[in-house]
């Protein structure tokens, strides 16, 4: 990274005036890793309040005079279609520009820097995130807000790290930090930030660790309780469900959990199909983000003129004028909020009138009776209001993961948290619609706590994050009364979705690209070591035209080297010669001197990129059953082999990282 002269000399000085009060003229780590997760906090919770600005202001220049026109003459949907597309185009260019691992959802790239790169992320992706997706989501984008500000404070304390020149284990922290500092200012929510930076970016709750992500999550939402969206309160507010142990209501929320989880799994499979779809039909990248940017166009004006039944005053996303916003496009919270606050207008009378009610079993705190009546954005409704809301509701559903893989696939920059909330909200209220329609006296509660219930468990089944998702699910609702079924339905979708496919919404994009995120105790001390640091860089090799007496003679020569790479003869590798491919031949009639290496070697091997970890490096020694393994440099024409990696150093690597303390 580089910094202009005035700036580094001042650093430089500033370093040398502290360091020099601290015994052999270095300061602990420790504090410093502390004080730097300090300023990431602050400056991660102002910009999550910037990114926010942002996106209003995009959509202030965008949408809001088209909808205005759309109000006069629905004709001005065509025009409607027309914005998404072209805010997709504008991104699509401006990260295949400046930085192309500013397209997506972020939080795959924050993991493959932990993994891969010591925690280094470039610091221009912090400035061309923010502003890719500020455009996304501030044009229709239907995405999140989350993975944006998540890797815009990740990259933040990966830029701090490397201004201090931190070791990489501390660098990873402040990554770390810097994530859990967005997710706390976003919403609204700083436990929730510590559990997610520890089980999805770091993988691990080690102690050490986690004083630095704590200090960040937390400064992050001071800043956000005084200049942010939400204030001190929740992120959804005035909600006043309750669960008090009715054993009649377990068997809804398991249902519902293995509902949600096959959802979830759903959703990650058909966001990645959609990507290689869009990949294999369209090329190019202009034309992939016009056409995908005209599908979430033409799917949100479909649906903008159907208004909720009934529609409270959460029920409408609308933007600074008053104008309400498609359900479909941008994050959606707004919908959200209005499917949580479903109630039951048979179970609102019976508790209005003192008596216990199915929905508990005991009798309402009168401080919750007479909050009800005042709560503006509670909508209790009959059987029929019912019935309309659940079709109503059905299609978002549906549409809603769609629009969203459409939006990513397109080449778009966003979040995937917000659109797995949006989906189990929307499947819970629908299940808990139809739970109330067709069960009216028994075995359910309010529509609204199956939405919440429904948030939980479809972020738990999509990131395969329990902890984070009952956490942070719990503190935007404000609302422990109903942790229990929480817990138990998110527990249930991850099993589920663990089950179906083993990979998250995160990881899968990570192994489709042959990178390892294991997470284990113990392997996680291999992710930061990289093959480039274990291979041996002189090491034999044969020509694809050399007889077995040759190949035997470089063999006896290199006892310690099992296999032996072939090479043709512009110096590429061909194939890879096993101790059994040399084996079997020698214990045949046929003559050394009929032979030649490209006979008897393993076309096609598997060799390892230098920047792969020892982790890939283990996998793919289970996978060919090898002990050598070549590895190369370059792509393509380009391709070379600089050097062999054997199990033996690698499992001596091993060994000694876990005697390390």
């Amino acid at each position: 990274m580089m910094l202009p002269n005035p700036i580094r000399d001042l650093l430089s000085r500033a370093s040398k005036a502290i360091t020099s009060r601290f015994p052999g003229g270095r300061i602990p780590p420790a504090p410093v890793t502390i004080a730097l997760a300090t300023v990431i906090g602050i400056l991660g919770g102002y910009g999550s309040i910037l990114f926010t600005f942002l996106i209003e202001t995009v959509q202030h220049w965008t949408l809001e005079p088209v909808l205005a026109l759309c109000e006069k003459n629905l004709l001005w949907l065509a025009v409607l279609c027309a914005v998404p597309a072209l805010g997709l185009v504008a991104v699509s260019w401006f990260t295949q520009r400046f930085a192309p691992e500013a397209q997506g959802h972020g939080v795959p790239e924050v993991i493959t820097a932990i993994g891969r790169h010591d925690g280094v992320i470039r610091p221009r992706v912090s400035l061309v995130k923010i502003l890719a997706s500020g455009v996304c989501i501030g044009t229709g984008g239907s995405i999140g807000r989350e993975g944006p500000i998540v890797q815009i404070g990740s990259s933040l304390g990966s830029m701090a790290g490397q201004i201090f020149r931190l070791s990489p284990r501390n660098i990873k922290v402040l990554v770390a930090a810097g994530a859990a500092a967005g997710i706390s200012a976003t919403f609204n929510a700083p436990l929730a930030g510590v559990i997610f930076a520890s089980e999805i970016i770091l993988g691990s709750f080690a102690v050490e660790s986690m004083t630095p992500i704590v200090v960040a999550s937390v400064l992050a939402n001071v800043v956000q309780r005084h200049s942010g969206e939400h204030g001190a309160g929740p992120a959804f507010p005035e909600l006043y469900h309750r669960y008090e142990g009715a054993w009649g209501q377990l068997p809804s929320y398991f249902l519902l959990g293995l509902v949600c989880g096959l959802a979830a799994v759903g959703f990650t499979k058909l966001l990645y199909a959609v990507e290689d779809f869009s990949g294999r039909k369209l090329p190019r990248w202009w034309m992939r983000a016009a056409v995908l940017g005209l599908l979430v166009g033409v799917a949100g004006a479909i649906y903008y003129p159907f208004t909720p039944p009934r529609q409270s005053d959460a029920a409408v996303q609308e933007t600074d004028d008053g104008l309400p916003l498609p359900p479909l496009f941008g994050v959606g919270y707004p919908v959200v909020d209005h499917m949580l606050h479903l109630e039951s207008k048979a179970r609102d009378a019976s508790e209005d009138d003192g008596k216990p009610s199915r929905q508990t079993g005991v009798e309402p705190p009168p401080s919750d009776l007479e909050a009800i009546p005042h709560a503006s954005k509670v909508l209790s409704l009959s059987t029929s209001d019912m019935i309309a809301q659940f079709w109503w509701l059905l299609p978002l559903a549906l549409l809603k993961p769609l629009v969203t893989s459409l939006t990513l696939g397109g080449g778009g920059s966003g979040g995937i948290f917000a659109p797995s909330l949006f989906l189990g909200a929307t499947l819970g209220a629908c299940f808990g619609l139809l739970c109330n329609v067709i069960l009216p006296e028994a075995f359910c509660t309010h529509p609204g706590v199956y939405a919440i219930i429904g948030m939980g468990a479809v972020v738990a089944g999509t990131t395969h994050g329990t902890l984070s998702a009952i956490m942070i699910v719990y503190e935007m609702t404000d609302n422990y009364m109903i942790i229990l079924p929480i817990m138990i339905a998110a527990g249930l979708a991850g099993v589920v979705a663990r089950f179906v496919d083993p990979e998250s919404i995160y990881t899968k994009k990570l192994s489709r690209r042959r990178e390892s995120i294991a997470r284990g105790h113990d392997m996680q001390r291999l992710e930061h070591i990289m093959v480039r640091d274990v291979m041996i860089s002189s090491f034999p090799t044969v020509r694809h035209t050399d007889d077995l007496t040759e190949i035997i003679r470089v063999a006896r020569a290199n006892a310690h080297i099992e296999s032996l790479p072939v090479m043709d003869d512009a110096g590429k590798l061909t194939g890879i010669i096993r101790p059994g491919d040399l084996q079997r031949i020698l214990d045949t009639d046929i003559s050394p001197h009929l032979v030649n290496a490209g006979d008897i070697a393993q076309t096609s091997p598997i060799s390892l990129p230098t920047d792969a970890n020892l982790i890939e490096a283990l996998r793919d020694f289970g996978v060919c059953d090898i002990e050598t393994l070549p590895v190369e440099e370059g792509t393509g024409a380009d391709r070379h082999v600089v050097g062999i990696l054997l199990r033996a150093d690698v499992m001596g690597r091993y060994r000694e990282e876990m005697l390390r303390r």
